[in-house]
């Protein structure tokens, strides 16, 4: 089960922000101090811990203040950095620091977004790497904050969690201040809990006195543990919560004979390839084999039943219903976990992007050769 930390200093997100945004406001003179030379050398090894960071990244810095990773970030050639605060006040001495490009992140350049980065609009990234320095305590919800910080990145990103001055350290302004401060940075076993539920991998933790990095990353191609996944099973009737409605038809899979393989397994979107038994009327289209999405879960955002479902949305318009038709699929990357969505225009627009991401990642050779995997080759002599 994912790790999930508890806020109760706060009443809500929303109230955190309005704190932390006041607060930071009022302390920017602080923060234009120039660091100690051991402090620098400590954000040069933060900015280091990615070394695929160079020329063409596109970086987030999330709770940038005034930006002193950025220099550092500029130093390995990055030109494009993205800087996220809840404080106006720290990004106005950003932009008197460093040159900035529009917001809309078509030029590159030093460019600013003030807000939580819960907010931050896709259309903003994607990303190669986001940094959290000195800011992973102060989130509302930190679970929730890399989720987001991970559906920014490209495959293959990396997020970094960071505090030049330790972990310790930052443990001593939790219990001094907790309302400003909720939590203190994971250890290395609390963060394996943290993303357990997530598409990351934690890559590295150092955690020292006076210096914490942790390093994750989303897998290349959205592999996971159980990849690749093989499902089969009778086509059976949904619960009549509205996929066709909303443009997103599934062919539902029954969960029963699943369980052993679907046990260990998030819930949530998942993608790869699929085939249907098809009715000898039916054109030879309806047989081949198409990319899919698949939702393994309960739907929280539609209704409140609590029945496991296994929901594959095959990309291809069949000339006919399916219901009682084999599907056979074989799942090979973990988008995201289920996610409660505000409402359904929210949801649509998450699954056409999820729809997106699984149409460019299985268009991968490492990912097309399983198109024509013995599971689909072997119950079609055709494709044999």
């Amino acid at each position: 089960m994912a790790h999930r930390v508890s806020c109760r200093t706060v009443a809500s997100r929303e109230e955190n922000n309005k704190l932390q945004a006041a607060t930071f406001n009022s302390k920017v003179e602080h923060f234009t101090v120039p660091l100690p030379q051991e402090v620098e050398e400590r954000l040069e090894q933060i900015v280091g811990s990615v070394p695929e960071l160079g020329p063409g990244s596109r970086v987030l810095d999330v709770g940038s203040g005034t930006g002193c990773l950025i220099h550092h970030m500029q130093a390995r050639g990055v030109q494009d950095v993205l800087a996220v605060d809840l404080s106006s006040g720290m990004l106005d001495e950003l932009r008197q620091r460093f040159s900035s490009g529009s917001t809309c992140g078509n030029n590159a350049g030093v460019r600013t977004w003030c807000g939580d980065v819960q907010s931050l609009p896709a259309y903003q990234g994607p990303f190669d790497a986001a940094f959290f320095n000195a800011v992973f305590g102060n989130v509302y919800d930190q679970r929730d904050t890399l989720l987001h910080a991970a559906l920014l990145l490209k495959p293959g990103g990396h997020i970094v969690l960071s505090h030049p001055l330790g972990r310790q350290w930052l443990a001593g302004l939790h219990r001094d201040a907790p309302r400003l401060v909720p939590h203190d940075l994971p250890d290395q076993a609390a963060l394996q809990q943290l993303v357990a539920d997530l598409p990351l991998e934690v890559r590295s933790v150092r955690d020292e006195p006076d210096l914490y990095i942790a390093v994750l990353q989303v897998p290349k191609c959205y592999a996971f543990a159980q990849s690749p996944l093989y499902l089969e099973g009778a086509v059976v009737t949904g619960f009549g919560r509205g996929s066709k409605q909303m443009g997103v038809p599934t062919a539902n899979l029954p969960p029963e004979p699943l369980a052993a393989k679907l046990e260990q397994l998030p819930l949530g979107v998942y993608f790869g390839w699929a085939q249907l038994d098809t009715a000898p009327e039916q054109p030879p289209a309806d047989r081949e084999v198409h990319k899919m999405v698949m939702n393994v879960g309960r739907r929280p955002t539609i209704g409140k039943e609590t029945d496991l479902t296994v929901e594959v949305h095959v990309l291809h318009k069949f000339s006919q219903d399916f219901y009682g038709r084999h599907l056979r699929v074989v799942t090979l990357g973990y988008i995201r976990p289920e996610m409660k969505f505000d409402g359904l225009p929210s949801l649509i627009a998450r699954i056409k992007a999820d729809i997106g991401i699984a149409k460019s990642q299985l268009d991968l050779p490492e990912l097309v050769t399983f198109q024509r995997d013995r599971i689909f080759t072997a119950a079609d002599p055709q494709q044999g």
